[in-house]
């Protein structure tokens, strides 16, 4: 965690010492994650500072996929090829995966007790974003590669063969379709 927060900091100071404007910037997303267990929802927001055509914020969300979460992360965006107030960006993620729920849960045996545990969680993508009005306001779309690994300890208490501390690791790779909102 203190490795996480490190990086942060650093990020930010890189923009720090500038000779031109830094700005706060906050990107708000909901979003579709669809892989190998299904389609679910997400919500993300991200706050930091931009600067000429980097943004560099730290975020969090919720993300339903498989095992219910909360993403952690840093994040960086880059703008290229922009026109006007259009342009394309892309954007990478990096961070902890934080287990939403810790208790146990019913399977198709009954009850099972589990310990989940934090896990990696990043995404990479590129996106289209459309300045709205005379602000840094824009409407964001982008289509991203998600991971996150989710890990617990599991054991069924009625069962007496089977080892209380079975570990359980899912490394869960999706993609990710975002709409969101950049002021």
């Amino acid at each position: 965690m203190k490795l996480f927060f490190t990086m942060a900091f650093a990020l930010l100071g890189i923009c720090a010492p500038a000779q031109k404007k830094v700005n706060f910037s906050s990107q708000n997303y909901v979003g579709l994650l669809e892989g190998e267990h299904g389609s679910s929802l997400q919500l993300q927001t991200i706050n930091g500072v931009k600067f000429n055509r980097w943004f560099v914020g730290l975020g969090a969300g919720i993300d339903w996929y498989f095992r219910r979460s909360v993403p952690i992360f840093t994040s960086v965006t880059a703008d290229f090829l922009k026109k006007e107030k259009r342009s394309f960006y892309f954007a990478a993620n990096v961070g902890i995966n934080l287990p939403w729920q810790t208790n146990d849960y019913p399977n198709e045996w009954g009850y099972v007790e589990t310990k989940s545990s934090p896990g990696l969680y990043w995404s990479a993508g590129v996106g289209y974003k459309v300045g709205i009005g005379k602000g840094n306001d824009a409407l964001l779309m982008q289509l991203a590669y998600d991971y996150k690994h989710v890990s617990e300890k599991a054991g069924h208490p009625y069962i007496a063969e089977q080892d209380p501390n079975d570990r359980l690791d899912y490394y869960l790779r999706r993609l990710s379709a975002k709409i969101g909102w950049n002021f």
